[in-house]
C-alpha cells in the first residue's frame, strides 16, 4: 500500500487554465456568486437530464454533461467519461462544483441519483427523509446500467475510457461494481468511501445484532434508533464539510426542495451496508483489476478509516490522506479543494499503474 499526505500544491498540466481560473474566482469568498456566475452558466448548457429505467416504473434520474475538450490554449480531444457515484442522502446537484472542474479539464460527466435519493425511484412510501434498499446489489446493478448508458450516450467517441469518482456510500457501491465488472473502469477514485459506516457509540458487533433483530421483526423500513426525518436544523458545526459557504449553499437548496431532504437510515439500509462491507473486505478486493486511489479525510468520523486502510492494503493500492479535511473533502476550503481536484485529475490523466 502506497500512503501519502497531501501537503503541497503540485499542478497537473492538463488542468492548468482551470487552476488559474479557480484562483481568480476565489469561490469561498462569495460562493453563491461563484455558482451563479461561473459554474451554472458553464455546466447547465452542457447538461442533458434523463430518467432511465433498468426496471419497469422505477426511473433513475441521471444527468449527462458533455465536455468541449480541455480548457487550454491548445485544445485536445475529450479525455474520457467520469461517472460520479454520490454518497448517502446526497443528490446530483451537490456536485455542481466538482462537475464544473471535470468538464473544464476535458471530461464528459455522468451522475445518477441512487435509488431512494433525490429524483430517483424509492422503495418506501411517502417519507422522503428515509433511505431504504432491499439489497446493496440493487445499487450496484443500477450504477452498472447507468455506466453503460453513459458509454452509449457518447458512443460516437468509442475509445473514451470510463473513470469512476465515488464518494462515501457511492464509494462502496462503486468498488463493488468494479469488482463485479473488472473491465468497466480505466481508473477508480474512491473519496471517503464507505467500506464500512461508523455506528457511533454502538460497537460494530452490537450494531449488527440489533439490525438483524429489527429486520426480523419487520422493522427494516423504520428509522435506525436515534435518527429522524429532515427538520432543517443541522448547523455548520454538525456537518461533514469544513467550508461554511459551500455548506450553506447546498443547505439552502435542501431546505427549499423536499426531494433533496433524504436524511436518515432505515434498518434495512444498514443491514445492506453490513452485507456490502462483508463483500468488499472478503471478496471484492480479489476481483478489482483497475488502478485504485483512495482519498481519506484526516478528520473522518462518518465511515471507518481502519476499514478503508484494510481495503487499500488488500488491494495494494494507493491511499492519500488530506489533513484538516472532514468526510466531504470536496466541500473543504479553497486551497484544499484545489489540491484535491488536482490530485483527482492527475490520477485520471496518468498512464501509469496506481
Amino acid at each position: 500500500m502506497a500512503e501519502e499526505t497531501i501537503t503541497e500544491n503540485k499542478k497537473p498540466e492538463t488542468a492548468a487554465s482551470a487552476d488559474r481560473q479557480r484562483k481568480q474566482e476565489a469561490p469561498e469568498e462569495n460562493y453563491n456568486r461563484f455558482i451563479e456566475e461561473h459554474v451554472l452558466p458553464y455546466i447547465l448548457p452542457r447538461r442533458e437530464e434523463r430518467y432511465l429505467n433498468r426496471e419497469p416504473e422505477r426511473p433513475i434520474y441521471c444527468a449527462f454533461y458533455t465536455a468541449d475538450g480541455p480548457d487550454t490554449h491548445a485544445p485536445e480531444a475529450v479525455r474520457g467519461i467520469i461517472l460520479i457515484s454520490h454518497g448517502f442522502t446526497e443528490t446530483a446537484d451537490k456536485y455542481f462544483e466538482v462537475i464544473y472542474y471535470f468538464l473544464k479539464a476535458g471530461y464528459h460527466v455522468c451522475i445518477p441519483e441512487h435509488c431512494g435519493h433525490g429524483r430517483s425511484y424509492r422503495l418506501v412510501g411517502e417519507d422522503l427523509s428515509l433511505v431504504y434498499t432491499d439489497s446493496w446489489q440493487r445499487y450496484v446493478d443500477d450504477l452498472s446500467f447507468i455506466a453503460k448508458s453513459a458509454k452509449s450516450r457518447w458512443s460516437q467517441e468509442p475509445q473514451l475510457p470510463l473513470f469512476l469518482f465515488a464518494h462515501s456510500m457511492g464509494g462502496g457501491i462503486g468498488a463493488a461494481l468494479a469488482a463485479q465488472e473488472p473491465q468497466l473502469f480505466r481508473r477508480i477514485l474512491l473519496s471517503s468511501p464507505m467500506i464500512r459506516p461508523c455506528t457511533g457509540s454502538v460497537p460494530w458487533p452490537a450494531a449488527k445484532l440489533i439490525v438483524n433483530v429489527m429486520c426480523r421483526l419487520g422493522r427494516e423500513k423504520s428509522y435506525v434508533i436515534g435518527q429522524h426525518g429532515y427538520n432543517g436544523k443541522e448547523t455548520f458545526e454538525e456537518c461533514f464539510a469544513t467550508s461554511r459557504s459551500r455548506w450553506a449553499w447546498y443547505k439552502a437548496k435542501t431546505d427549499a426542495e423536499p426531494l433533496y431532504q433524504t436524511y436518515a437510515a432505515s434498518y434495512g439500509w444498514l443491514r445492506e451496508a453490513i452485507r456490502l462491507n462483508r463483500f468488499l473486505i472478503k471478496d471484492a478486493w480479489k476481483q478489482i483489476t483497475a488502478p485504485v486511489l483512495l482519498i481519506q479525510a484526516a478528520d473522518e468520523n462518518v465511515v471507518s478509516k481502519k476499514q478503508q486502510e484494510l481495503f487499500v492494503r488488500k488491494l495494494d493500492a494507493r491511499l492519500v490522506r488530506i489533513p484538516g479535511a472532514k468526510h466531504e473533502i470536496f466541500r473543504s476550503d479553497d486551497k484544499t479543494v484545489e489540491r484535491y481536484i488536482q490530485g483527482c485529475l492527475k490520477f485520471y490523466g496518468s498512464s501509469e499503474s496506481a
